[in-house]
């Protein structure tokens, strides 16, 4: 029944949901009142017209009014047990109920009908107005099921239009117009009144949503700001434990820089006196038993230097401290002169080293000559050291040159032993080589190749190995230079070294505080044709030089009482007043990336680093002091 009278006129919007349950909860909480107020005027319409209609239909009429009274109020009961209970859902009642109210109205209508006295002005113009305030009263209870209100009301109205047209006459005929005005005045009313309330309604409804939905936001908000409160103190111990973290890391790699450069100084400067006294003896007349020792001893002391080189720069690499110089260099003099060195290496084992350099190669290049030896000399020491017999070919190729660039690729074959495809991989990883158990016949660190890979990375290039067992090995890399103009600064270096030949003049000061490295460099510098005079610290050597004039200083850095640094510092401030800049070359056991410029920055000229080598320190030495052919 219920079904029967809801409006579908708001587009969807009157299918069950809370603004439809809230109007019929409307209806029916004031059913109890509206119920009371009908049954009221059936009594007043009964007492009013029961002398001019029969008894008995009046009378079943009321009895019919009854009824229906007391079965509303029932069903208000009932509805009002169930609300509670259970909610609004189409229960019994609701339908039971709003069928009542129908049939209030079809009662009403009989009334008009059946009651209407001919005749009895007085009472029909008292069942026009009882009928006239029945359904005008009830606008405000029942407009929220306005089609319930339109048949309410359409039910007695629309009889008493016809009554009045029946009986005839100007005046009835104008009352019968006004009653069907009044039917329309009512529906007028009745369906303005239930959008209104439709639209308060759901007004209502969605502000209720919206603040229920703002309260769920405010509290989800407040729970994700504790959260985010309680993530920001975890961020921020987490950062504390970070920053404890990250100063811990930087004090264990300055600590690992201080352990390494103080290891390297402490290791270099007894090398420098084995490898100089080596060096002084291979000079004097040795039996050939002898000089084979020396020799062995002299090999085993570079080894030694090698794998502390080594050490060095992994350690540089490892730490991202490796820097690369971009200088103009001879790629083609650094190779010959590398077949020049390692020559008597390679014929100590009948094995033959062959240079092939590509005539297209350009001869100035630019790029860190130092790190290319490394990378050259690492793949030929290695080619010599697996290879029995045979030859090692050292091979630089020119793949293309475009305007200023070229691209090489620089091969080292032999014919050694070979390498096994599944140990190939792992040749340019940390301490790692083809053999590596603990009876293997050849030795090594593992690190040189590994370095090497960086280095070649570093420089932008590739690096492979083509090998197979018995048939020899190939170790290669593609490098990617720029070609350097010759510079004047360059023929001027030609020059110097080639004037570097022959016995040396000049009167060299000698600082350094070692007993062993003072006897070592001062038989050198005096095989040289040099004078040397010998200062134990800084501050002896600025007394020294306060007294004598040199043509050269040699420089240890560290030292008691006043280290090489601070001694250079305060005689380049002495030295500004007489105008001549005295070289004062740095011959330091410090060989860390940096001490170099550090030496330059404190006022130094040059650099060598112990352990030094006779040959390296009279070519150094040529290019600042004049020869006796000159």
């Amino acid at each position: 029944m219920l079904r029967f009278f809801l409006d579908n006129s708001h587009k969807g919007k009157e299918s069950r949901g809370p603004v439809t349950d809230e109007l019929i909860r409307l209806v029916l909480d004031s059913g109890g009142s509206s119920s009371t107020a009908v049954y009221v005027l059936a009594w007043a319409l009964f007492l009013m017209v029961e002398k001019v209609v029969p008894p008995g239909v009046l009378t079943g009429w009321l009895l019919g009014m009854t009824a229906i009274f007391g079965l509303r109020l029932a069903a208000i009961r009932c509805y009002r047990k169930l609300a509670k209970a259970e909610g609004l859902s189409f229960p019994l009642c609701v339908n039971v109920y709003v069928g009542l109210v129908f049939l209030t109205g079809v009662f009403w209508g009989l009334a008009v009908f059946f009651l209407f006295p001919p005749g009895a002005i007085l009472e029909q113009m008292g069942l026009v107005f009882i009928a006239a305030g029945v359904t005008a009263g009830a606008i405000p209870i029942l407009s929220p099921l306005r089609k319930l209100y339109y048949w309410y009301i359409c039910l007695p109205l629309l009889p008493l239009s016809y009554r009045l047209f029946e009986q005839g006459g100007p005046l009835y005929l104008v009352m019968a117009i006004i009653v069907l005005f009044y039917i329309l005045v009512l529906i007028n009313s009745a369906t303005r009144m239930q959008e209104s309330l439709f639209s308060a309604l759901e007004a209502r409804f969605v502000n209720d949503a919206l603040v229920a939905h703002l309260r769920q936001a405010s509290e989800e908000s407040e729970s994700l700001n504790l959260e985010l409160i309680a993530e920001n103190e975890r961020r921020k111990a987490t950062e504390g434990e970070l920053v404890q973290a990250r100063d811990a890391a930087e004090a264990a790699s300055r600590a690992k820089d201080e352990f390494l450069a103080n290891m390297s100084h402490e290791i270099r400067t007894p090398m420098n006196g084995i490898l100089g006294t080596l060096q002084l003896l291979q000079d004097t007349r040795l039996d050939e038993a002898q000089s084979d020792y020396v020799k062995t001893a002299y090999s085993s002391g570079e080894a030694l230097l090698s794998i502390l080189n080594d050490i060095l720069d992994f350690s540089k690499i490892a730490a991202h401290k490796m820097l690369l110089e971009d200088i103009p260099f001879s790629l083609r003099k650094l190779a010959g002169d590398l077949a020049t060195l390692l020559h008597g290496q390679a014929q100590a084992k009948n094995v033959a080293l062959v240079a092939e350099i590509d005539p297209q190669l350009p001869e100035m290049l630019l790029g860190d000559p130092t790190r290319m030896r490394q990378v050259l000399i690492n793949f030929i020491t290695n080619a010599i050291k697996f290879t029995e017999q045979g030859e090692v070919r050292v091979r630089v190729r020119v793949l293309s040159a475009f305007a200023s660039r070229v691209m090489l690729r620089i091969e080292v074959c032999d014919t050694g032993i070979g390498i096994p495809e599944e140990k190939q991989k792992d040749l340019f990883q940390s301490f790692t080589q083809g053999d590596g158990s603990t009876t293997r016949k050849y030795g090594g660190t593992g690190l040189g190749l590994a370095i090497v890979r960086q280095l070649v990375l570093m420089m932008g290039g590739k690096i492979g190995v083509e090998s197979e067992p018995g048939q020899g090995s190939t170790f290669w890399c593609e490098l990617d230079f720029s070609v350097a103009a010759k510079t004047a600064q360059a023929e001027e270096e030609k020059e110097q070294e080639a004037q570097a030949e022959g016995p040396l003049q000049g009167h060299i000061l000698l600082v350094e505080d070692n007993k062993v490295n003072q006897m070592v460099a001062g038989k050198m510098l005096a095989g040289m044709g040099l004078t040397v005079d010998l200062a134990e610290n800084g501050e002896k050597a600025l007394a020294a030089l306060a007294e004598k004039r040199y043509d050269l200083v040699l420089m240890d850095c560290q030292m008691p009482v006043l280290d090489g640094y601070q001694a250079t510092m305060a005689f380049r401030e002495q030295e500004s007043q007489n105008g001549k800049r005295l070289p004062i070359i740095a011959m330091t056991a410090n060989a860390m990336e940096g001490d170099r410029q550090k030496c330059l920055e404190a006022g130094m000229d040059d650099y060598i680093a112990k352990p030094v080598k006779k040959e390296m320190l009279r070519t150094l030495l040529g290019r600042w002091l004049t020869t006796a052919s000159s």
